[in-house]
């Protein structure tokens, strides 16, 4: 080693020729190492324009579904509000089922689109308001028309000309509907009422037939007001809990 440093020193042509080939050399290594670093920082620049990216299509993909979310949320609720008046007026007037039914439709509808967007939490109360609109709906098919007829009855006890057999059949109906509470021990008593409201009835010349077989059937049942409070109560705090479970998932009420 030794040796062959005193011949390189000793020979001033191959100490030359040597510097200059280390100098090639350093340079050749110095673009080397500074190709890597730029390869290096592009491929650190692309990572990040890669995470940028996916960072802001992710952040576009959530308020797409939040604001789905909101529309179809929105749009159920409007929908559930609309069978819930129809319902209503179904104890009231007539001509109120086939619309009724066609928002239930349509509910059904929004209930299966929300399946496919909205998280658990949100699904849940959704079927807790298609239960009491269900409930709703049943109760007004069942007891809707009495009520109407009932109401028809109760204009007819004001009428001149029909006050006196409306009377009757007022008066025989409440007895028909305790009879009927109090159980079929009472079976003849029943028949009594039964009779003395069907020949009221039939004196009313205001009534349908279908009407007065209506206030027959409605007799038999319970009174409806416990029902239908049961029913509003139901149905209000479902609804109720949707729209605060939604305003949460939505962060409506983020400050």
């Amino acid at each position: 080693m030794d040796r062959s440093l005193d011949m390189i020193k000793n020979n001033p042509e191959v100490f030359a020729a040597l510097v200059a080939a280390l100098g090639i050399a350093g340079g050749v290594l110095g673009n080397w190492i500074s190709a890597k670093v730029q390869v290096a920082g592009g491929r650190a620049q692309a990572a990040a324009a890669v995470d940028a990216a996916r960072i802001a299509t992710e952040a576009q993909r959530m308020a797409a579904l939040r604001e789905d979310r909101k529309i179809q949320i929105a749009a159920f609720v409007r929908s559930a509000r609309e069978v819930l008046k129809h319902t209503e007026l179904m104890f009231t007037e007539e001509g109120h089922l086939e619309p009724a039914m066609s928002q239930w439709e349509e509910l059904m509808q929004l209930e299966g689109q929300l399946e496919l967007v909205a998280p658990d939490a949100v699904l849940d109360q959704v079927r807790r308001v298609v239960e009491a609109v269900d409930k709703s709906l049943e109760l007004a098919i069942l007891r809707g028309p009495g009520a109407c007829a009932r109401l028809k009855l109760s204009q007819a006890r004001s009428a001149a000309g029909t006050y006196v057999a409306a009377r009757r059949a007022w008066s025989s109906l409440e007895g028909l509907r305790t009879a009927c509470a109090a159980g079929d021990g009472n079976a003849g008593e029943q028949d009594a009422f039964h009779s003395a409201a069907a020949s009221a009835l039939a004196d009313i010349p205001t009534l349908t037939d279908a009407e007065r077989q209506t206030l027959l059937f409605d007799a038999g049942l319970p009174p409806i007001d416990d029902a239908q409070s049961e029913i509003i109560v139901l149905r209000n705090t479902a609804v109720r809990n949707l729209v605060a479970y939604a305003r949460t998932t939505l962060g409506a009420d983020e400050s």
